[in-house]
């Protein structure tokens, strides 16, 4: 695939193919304008870069940080659309090269915590005895478990699987202690995101499920977003708020940057790799080297070290993460992740909150770890509160004068002050305070009376001095509403949840491992599980069949359901054994069909709906037990509002 093409698929900017338009003479001025000042934008990163690079090279790493930090600024301001453009993706790309870099070179502070388990060093995998007393150690904890995602007992995730167990047991049963918080809200955002359930351990391999983690290249949270990703998946960032660090807006954010990168390789092991290194980066190596097959890519010099363990230390922490008393691990697990949530109308101070709330500060920050400060951000705030804590809190709110919202300093402009000199002062950033009183600089006058916000209670780099950005909603974002009820996450030996996208057994690829035999049975697994898939000739000729499809040759499930219009994740639960691999000529179930229309969500249901007063989409969409982004599909709904009185289809057309 064309570079070009790929970045214009990844950012959802793909070319309109045909003739070039006809020139219009009386449009050139202005376009050229906004070019000119783009052009100058991409030419002064691109000159800091290349710096960056060249101190690199030079071994002057503090002049290459500086540079590159210079460079991390520049973009803080930039349109998405700017972001999004060949040339400004690839400079970014090289940009985190550095950045990494400049990480690997920077030994880790005496007893620091490692934010997550990318293994930047080669790792021997086990052989001969070794390797088959650990395949039947994973056969016996994995037996009568299905997964969502498709994992390979092979020699490299065998061998991550004895480190996970051995060597990195107490990082894994630390990390699975924070993943019983927050695993029952990934597992359901990720379900209503159509991506398997299974990648949530994908925070294991990234940050060990913490909100606050920080690489040395800049990426935060527990999904590690670097800055530019983050803000083309909507999420914001300045001195008061960092959305990298919310666990319910993060999730999201990678459901759906992990769903792109599916719909544009059509492989979830791809998908993955390109997490970890760049949709372009691995685009690069697929070039060079003429496959697609991930562990072909793993044998060659085309990927680094980190990318080729990232896929085998993600199978490993799945079937570790889902039976970790099968594997001997102790998890102690915690409180989950739930609240209430409050509007706050204006900054108030986090202290006056948790006095409204009957609470403590430290609770209100563990539930809102996005809080740079020591306070809301200027403006409305939607903050979370502990369970039952809501009401009387909105309570406290409505009653409390202005004056006593914020348990701020107060200082009175003097002359011969500036506004630089009056932020360093209390170590805030000079927006800080004009925000906090609601001025500009020109009304920064001696004789003014000013609040002055707490310092920041994190320590901030170089992006919180940057220009404010407003939310980017691209790829279809939504409002994220408040979690519905979630199951309760399968214990030990459970099966998959109910919300999960698919199963997939697991199933031994590698050639020198034996096929599994079930406990119990005699004789050798059946020889129709290693049949090679038919070719292309051997099929059927493409055709669609009443309501199945019939594979063509280079369909992926992401492109089937794009050209019928029906949502990925549910072409996933009607096909699961299309998950991991599609041939040609195979049958693809659709929605409607004989075989998933006896299901209790169709069963003797209407097909009309008829919207009453005070009902929403998702309302609806819960009263059926359909998916609201189904009904705006099924009615030509270009928006989530409804009238009352409005006919809703409640079946596909």
């Amino acid at each position: 695939m064309p570079l070009p093409l790929l970045t214009a698929l990844l950012w959802g900017t793909a070319p309109v193919l045909g003739p070039p338009p006809s020139p219009q003479p009386q449009a050139v001025i202005v376009p050229a304008r906004a070019a000119e000042s783009d052009a100058a934008r991409i030419a002064r990163l691109r000159a800091l870069v290349e710096a960056a690079e060249q101190a690199l090279e030079a071994d002057e790493e503090e002049v290459a940080e500086a540079r590159a930090d210079e460079a991390d600024v520049l973009t803080a301001d930039w349109s998405p659309e700017l972001l999004r453009s060949r040339v400004a993706q690839d400079l970014l790309q090289r940009l985190k090269d550095v950045q990494e870099q400049l990480s690997a070179e920077v030994p880790a502070a005496p007893g620091e915590a490692e934010p997550g388990l990318k293994a930047a060093e080669e790792v021997l995998s086990l052989s001969g005895e070794e390797l088959r007393s650990e395949l039947e150690k994973v056969r016996a904890a994995e037996y009568g478990a299905t997964y969502d995602f498709p994992i390979d007992l092979n020699d490299k995730v065998l061998t991550w699987v004895s480190l996970f167990t051995t060597t990195k047991r107490g990082f894994m049963e630390n990390a699975l202690g924070r993943a019983s918080v927050y695993m029952p809200m990934i597992r359901q955002v990720f379900a209503e995101e159509g991506v398997p359930s299974d990648l949530a351990y994908l925070a294991v391999i990234e940050s060990g499920f913490r909100n606050e983690a920080k690489s040395r290249a800049k990426a935060v949270g527990m999904w590690q977003f670097i800055r530019s990703t983050g803000r083309i998946y909507g999420l914001t960032g300045n001195a008061w708020v960092e959305e990298r660090r919310d666990p319910v807006k993060s999730a999201r954010a990678a459901a759906r940057y992990l769903k792109r990168l599916y719909e544009i390789s059509g492989d979830w092991y791809l998908a993955a790799s390109g997490y970890n290194a760049g949709p372009l980066t691995l685009e690069r190596a697929i070039q060079n080297l003429g496959t697609r097959n991930f562990w072909d890519l793993a044998r060659s010099r085309w990927l680094r070290t980190e990318t080729k363990n990232y896929v085998p230390e993600l199978c490993a922490a799945i079937l570790v993460g889902r039976n970790p008393e099968r594997y001997g691990l102790k998890i102690v697990p915690l409180a989950p992740y739930v609240y209430e949530t409050v509007t706050v109308p204006a900054m108030t101070s986090l202290a006056v909150l948790a006095r409204c709330a009957g609470t403590d500060t430290a609770s209100l920050k563990t539930l809102n770890p996005e809080l740079l400060r020591g306070s809301t951000p200027p403006g409305s705030y939607t903050l979370r509160v502990p369970p039952g804590k809501a009401l009387e809190c909105m309570r406290q709110l409505a009653r409390m004068p202005a004056g006593k919202r914020l348990d701020f300093q107060h200082y009175t402009v003097r002359r011969g002050d500036t506004l630089a000199k009056v932020a360093k002062r209390f170590k805030v950033a000079p927006d800080d305070l004009l925000d906090a009183n609601d001025i500009t600089a020109r009304q920064f006058k001696p004789g003014k009376r000013l609040l002055v916000p707490p310092a920041p209670s994190l320590a901030l780099d170089a992006r919180d001095l940057a220009p404010r950005i407003e939310r980017v909603k691209l790829l279809g974002d939504r409002p994220l509403e408040p979690l519905p009820v979630v199951p309760v996450d399968p214990g030990p030996g459970g099966t998959a949840s109910p919300a999960a996208a698919g199963t997939e057994a697991v199933v031994a690829s590698n050639p020198a491992i034996p096929p599994a035999v079930p406990p119990g049975a005699t004789g050798p697994a059946s020889p129709a599980s290693v049949t090679p898939p038919a070719t292309a000739a051997a099929r059927p000729e493409p055709a669609v069949e009443g309501a199945t499809y019939r594979a063509r040759p280079g369909d992926t499930l992401a492109k089937i359901a794009r050209a019928r219009q029906v949502p990925l994740g549910l072409l996933m639960r009607l096909n699961p054994d299309a998950v991991k691999e599609l041939h040609p000529g195979d049958l693809v179930r659709l929605p409607g069909s004989a075989s998933s229309s006896s299901s209790p969500r169709t069963a003797g249901a209407p097909r009309i709906h008829v919207v009453q007063r005070g009902e929403t989409l998702a309302a609806i969409g819960r009263k059926y037990d359909l998916d609201p982004k189904d009904l705006k599909t099924w009615n030509r709904l270009k928006g989530d509002r409804v009238q009352v009185g409005q006919r809703l289809r409640l079946v596909p057309r």
